[in-house]
């Protein structure tokens, strides 16, 4: 259990070494009599360049949220955040989570690295389900999108999402909330306090406690989904003197996710063109379940998500003279157990198989990390600024998906193999070893007082070791089966020769990649308070294998980028105007989908994209008025396409007139997971109700226009568009002592998916629909 090493990390670290998106953050005065200065912009800062400036001084396009609108817009989640901003979408689904900036991710196979890289405090985070991880105590989390090769690791070839948590510090400080919400039952229950251990060393607590009772019904189990019940924690400590700064802190995290992936069932029975049910749509026919429509209803089988993970972050940063060198020590593991089961049930007399479900799957995965970057940083303000570095990290990753083939006779294919009505599951597990090895320098040549070129460069060598197993044997409710279970070798051949999925190792077991990355930016200030910049930049993901159901492996992906852009304040910086427009190519592109294979089971098909392109523009505004009304919006165009997809899987259209080896031709159409229009709008009221009580009523609409949710570019996994609505009414303590709101998410119960994908032995469709409309209410107190 990972409970038991988090002494044992917090010593090894020891001896190892020692801003809703868009909206500006808003100096606000309870004071009816306030100061006109009171109503100006205030300051963001951001580390975006692993150093510390005002955003509107950063030449690259950057979204903050910080934590206390996080707090205020109950903003808990990477979902939750990646709604807000423009051209960020997050989807749940499966083995793995996505992750996709400016329509660039990585697909859902557990063999991925993230395209957008998550980071927290410094330390990179590679698995896509540690976003699931709640925003426990925030500073602020940056959103950078396009390509982020010098300051934030080889692989951060679309964006990253970073995360800086709050620090202890020698004044003492504290903030709780308590939320409930009436509808799904949801709970969120938040503390931390911080304050000095001695007059150098201060630490903080942070704890939360969050879940809910579920928004989905399934009717044929009679419960609701998720059920969640999650744990976070952590623990601070910062020692300060005046040439050290040494900031440590461990996290952890309990999931324990009951009924987590309710998925609704589409094109069942199916539309005009589609031939008749397959079995697994049938299953759900006969039991007088289907409704075809996404209306927080289905009646698939059961489900549960389980994780529990340690992280951990030493950052300690020393000023010699003009210099400054920083250590950045992390840590990370984790252990998940997933379980879905499947609405197919093996019908008596048909098969005699005596399970609970037809197929049941089975995922385990472990995951461990280290890395340790140091950076030596260069005095600002002379002609050259410039910065070095080294990064190293090394992980290992264990992954496995076990399937039950219960929903049809298969033995009857095995040649008197195996005994009739043998229940058989197939086991396909991965063992991955990595290792990341990069330098990397930055310099700032000021040419003049208002022009700027900034250059970057890294070179990154990835070391993969990769090897396969599979295995077959009797299985159990859960698709699962121990050694003695196994089946012969001869049954073992010709399951997996016509049922199940390929046997053996990958075709190659070791990988080298390697690239060279290059950037500049050219910054020129054409007042104090406006900026244009343009900027190159080059990207490189490594190559990898799929772990699960099939032996694909892929090559690297690299990308060649080109942005500029304007940031500017106006009127005495009530007003924040910036605007960025992008032309990104991708090479190599790393893709994956979902299709069925010859037993109608979904696999994922995971290959390189030849070409693909990404361009756009980005607008951000923010207005703050002396009257209390503040206004944000974030908005983006995207243009994505494939210029060169020659092998790309079938619709399930296609599947149908040609069934085996059928593919298609993706050049010249948009890209999965890239709507053309999506952003963000916020207004924000603030009044005094007396001399010491505030009031403040916000809105937020977020808008996409509709995008493909797999790469087949399939009209059944077609997200439209939409908008939804959240509402927030508070009243409280003007120094923010005590807060009662109101808060109503999706308040016009607009009913979308975040996910699609084919449905076993069928060509319908499951689809893992987002939270319906919740009313919640939230008591909270800083102090």
């Amino acid at each position: 259990m990972l409970r038991t090493k988090l002494l044992g990390s917090a010593a090894c670290l020891l001896v190892s070494g020692l801003a809703a998106a868009g909206l500006p953050a808003m100096a606000q005065s309870g004071d009816q009599g306030a100061r006109d200065s009171d109503f100006i912009l205030e300051e963001v800062v951001v580390t975006a360049q692993k150093r510390v400036q005002n955003l509107q001084d950063v030449p690259i396009s950057v979204s903050v949220v910080t934590g206390d609108i996080m707090r205020d817009a109950q903003i808990t989640t990477v979902t939750d955040l990646g709604n807000r901003i423009s051209g960020v979408k997050v989807n749940r689904a499966g083995a793995s989570d996505s992750l996709n900036i400016r329509g660039i991710g990585s697909g859902f196979n557990m063999g991925f690295e993230q395209s957008v890289a998550t980071f927290v405090d410094g330390v990179y985070l590679s698995r896509s389900q540690t976003t699931r991880v709640g925003f426990l105590d925030l500073e602020r989390m940056e959103v950078l999108k396009g390509p982020q090769s010098t300051y934030f690791g080889s692989n951060a070839i679309a964006g990253a999402l970073s995360a800086v948590t709050r620090k202890p510090s020698q004044t003492p400080n504290g903030q709780a909330s308590a939320l409930y919400g009436f509808s799904d039952g949801e709970y969120d229950v938040q503390a931390a306090v911080g304050q000095p251990l001695t007059d150098r060393l201060s630490g903080r607590i942070a704890l939360r406690k969050s879940g809910m009772d579920g928004y989905v019904r399934n009717v044929r189990m009679d419960k609701d989904g998720p059920n969640n019940d999650d744990t976070q924690a952590r623990l601070s400590l910062r020692f300060e003197a005046d040439d050290l700064d040494i900031n440590w802190r461990i996290d952890y995290a309990d999931f324990d996710d009951k009924h987590a992936e309710f998925q609704e069932i589409l094109n069942c029975p199916p539309a005009p063109g589609y031939g008749s049910p397959g079995v697994g749509c049938l299953s759900v026919i006969s039991a007088g379940n289907a409704d075809n429509r996404l209306d927080y209803r289905t009646s698939t089988g059961d489900s549960f998500f389980k994780l529990e993970s340690v992280s951990s972050a030493l950052n300690i940063a020393w000023t010699v003279g003009s210099h400054t060198l920083t250590s950045t020590t992390g840590y990370y593991e984790h252990d998940i157990h997933r379980f879905t089961d499947s609405p197919l049930l093996p019908v008596a007399g048909l098969t005699g198989i005596t399970r609970s479900s037809g197929l049941p799957i089975t995922q385990l995965e472990k995951f461990h990390s280290f890395s340790q970057e140091f950076r030596l940083e260069s005095d600002k303000g002379g002609f050259l600024e410039y910065m070095l570095g080294v990064y190293y990290d090394k992980s290992n990753l264990e992954g496995s998906l076990s399937y039950g083939f219960y929903f049809a006779p298969f033995w009857s294919r095995l040649g008197g193999a195996v005994a009739p009505n043998t229940p058989l599951a197939q086991r396909a597990s991965g063992d991955q070893d990595q290792s990341n090895r990069s330098v990397f320098a930055a310099g700032t040549l000021n040419v003049a007082e208002d022009f700027r070129i900034n250059l970057g460069a890294r070179y990154s060598s990835v070391e993969k070791k990769n090897h396969r197993e599979t295995q077959v044997g009797v299985g159990d409710n859960f698709g699962r089966f121990g050694p003695g279970d196994e089946v012969s070798a001869a049954a073992f051949a010709a399951f997996t020769g016509s049922v199940g999925f390929p046997a053996g190792d990958y075709a190659i077991t070791k990988r080298t990649d390697d690239k060279f990355m290059p950037s500049v930016n050219l910054q020129y200030d054409l007042t104090p308070d406006a900026m244009v910049y343009a900027s190159y930049t080059t990207g490189f993901k490594a190559g990898g294998w799929a772990i699960g159901n099939s032996k694909d492996f892929f090559g690297p992906e690299t990308v060649k980028s080109y942005e500029g852009g304007v940031k500017a304040a106006w009127f005495g910086r009530r007003m924040t105007t910036n605007v960025a427009a992008f032309n990104s190519r991708y090479n190599g592109l790393q893709e994956s989908t979902s299709i069925a294979n010859a037993a109608g089971v979904p696999v994922s098909v995971i290959a390189n994209v030849g070409r693909a392109r990404v361009r756009g523009v980005d607008l951000e505004i923010g207005v703050h008025m002396p009257s209390g009304l503040s206004v944000s919006a974030n908005v983006g165009y995207l243009d994505a396409e494939y210029l060169e997809y020659p092998n790309a899987p079938c619709t399930q259209l296609q599947l149908l007139a040609r069934p085996t080896g059928c593919t298609q031709d993706l050049a010249g159409k948009t890209k999965a997971f890239a709507p053309e229009w999506s952003g963000g709008v916020n207004a924000s009221y603030g009044f005094d109700v007396t001399s010491d009580v505030r009031g403040q009523l916000g809105a937020w609409l977020y808008f996409t226009s509709g995008y493909y949710q797999q790469a087949s570019i399939d009209p059944l996994f077609y997200q439209p568009g939409n908008a939804k609505l959240d509402l927030r009414a508070t009243i409280g303590a003007v120094d923010d002592r005590w807060e009662v709101a109101v808060i109503g998410k999706n308040v016009t119960d607009k009913v979308t998916a975040g996910y699609r994908s084919v449905m076993t032995a069928s060509n319908a469709v499951t689809a893992a629909t987002d939270r319906a409309r919740s009313v919640a209410v939230q008591v909270s107190t800083k102090f």
